[in-house]
């Protein structure tokens, strides 16, 4: 029950409720809103997880906190964000432990996703156990079509395994219909949990397309050379490499398929491909590679987030990050909806309802992400979105792939 101060005639005092001949005020505004997250720092998917998602926490809470705060209307205040971090080091039992922390001990106010889909999957049983409305913005396993609906309280936003390679698959297969490739295709992935289940979803969507898989293998997740993979896989002599890669990898097949002069008519890199170092790297060689996910540039808002991004990273963002930021976005508009720090509505309000992001209109169904970008491109130095076709803002295929010289 909300505490009330009595008041003597002050209309100017927030929150007050007029009753005939007294004004009580409602309970104190919150100095701050506390969000937090355990997140990986250290290892080997610190890197991907500072780029993509620690980051944007960051860049959110100084452009939510520069513009006043979050607006709670209850209180008829905005309330700045106030975020409480640690590294869980890559561990998922660490992950658990410092999410019970945050919680039982810090008692943040709300909670923030982990990264990589192991994490994710992990940190889901225990948010919901407590009833912390999280969009888990970097996750993608088969285990969610069954999952998910399970945990009311967890958001899946990244497209999942099936949505995300059968765009890939009919794709390859419509240009071999069209006689533009042989449709020989070689697969590979990284042993980790995404890169399995991705490969495996291919692999089932190949086989109905008619493609021939010429060469399927994986290889240790962090392999400090992969030239003689790609050498194994060229022997197969395939027009299309579909590696469902993470970085470091994602930059390492690259770079040694340019060396051992391996430059297939289509290239399709997962984790990593549009981090701003990979175009960094290779320049416009980057140009024609697809990728995992994608982004509309023409979203209004990008140009002015692209510009906080610059001036707080000295460095460019990518559409993983876009994608993350846009979680973040649909959290503050469901708390501004509901007004106040009240879990189970915001919940509701997630659960429910459509929201405008600089990723585009965001809408969950049965706790995953409705209408999620599948696979993009590189297309004049910058990331797009291809498929779905039909989604706003989607470009069509370059192809093919210009050559590495």
């Amino acid at each position: 029950m909300d505490r009330r101060t009595f008041v003597k005639g002050s209309a100017a005092i927030v929150g007050a409720t007029t009753l005939p001949g007294r004004v009580y005020a409602q309970a104190a505004a919150p100095s701050s809103i506390r969000f937090g997250y355990a997140i990986t720092q250290s290892g080997p998917l610190g890197p991907g997880a500072e780029s993509t998602t620690l980051s944007q926490y960051k860049l959110w809470q100084k452009r939510v906190n520069d513009a006043g705060g979050i607006s709670l209307k209850k209180f008829n205040k905005k309330v700045p964000v106030e975020l409480v971090g640690y590294d869980d080091q890559g561990k998922p039992d660490e992950l658990l432990k410092l999410t019970e922390r945050l919680i039982q001990q810090d008692k943040v106010d709300m909670i923030l996703s982990p990264y990589a889909t192991h994490m994710n999957l992990a940190s889901a049983p225990v948010i919901n156990k407590y009833e912390y409305p999280v969009i888990l913005s970097t996750s993608a396993s088969a285990r969610l079509y069954e999952l998910a609906p399970q945990w009311p309280y967890a958001f899946w936003h990244l497209v999942q395994p099936k949505e995300a390679t059968q765009p890939l698959s009919t794709m390859i297969a419509g240009l071999k219909k069209d006689g533009k490739i042989k449709g020989r295709v070689a697969v590979i992935h990284p042993a980790v949990q995404l890169g399995v289940e991705l490969n495996a979803a291919f692999l089932d969507a190949a086989k109905k397309d008619g493609l021939e898989v010429v060469f399927n293998k994986s290889y240790p997740f962090g392999a400090a050379d992969l030239q003689p993979l790609i050498r194994e896989l060229m022997a197969s002599n395939p027009d299309a490499l579909i590696a469902f890669s993470y970085p470091p990898d994602t930059f390492m097949l690259t770079e040694q398929s340019q060396i051992v002069g391996f430059n297939p008519q289509i290239m399709y890199l997962a984790i990593g491909t549009p981090f701003p170092g990979f175009k960094g790297k290779f320049g416009n060689k980057v140009n024609g590679i697809l990728l995992y996910g994608g982004i509309d540039p023409g979203q209004p808002g990008l140009d002015d987030y692209y510009k906080a991004h610059r001036a707080m990273f000295n460095r460019e963002s990518e559409a993983g990050a876009v994608s993350v930021y846009a979680c973040l976005e649909v959290t503050q508009q469901a708390i501004e909806t509901v007004g106040e720090i009240d879990r189970k509505k915001i919940r509701d309000v997630i659960s429910s309802g459509t929201f405008n992001t600089l990723w585009g209109e965001i809408k969950y169904k049965n706790q995953l992400n409705a209408d999620p970008w599948a696979v993009g491109q590189w297309q004049n130095g910058e990331v797009v979105g291809l498929y779905p076709a039909n989604k706003k803002g989607a470009r069509p295929l370059q192809f093919p792939k210009p050559a590495w010289s």
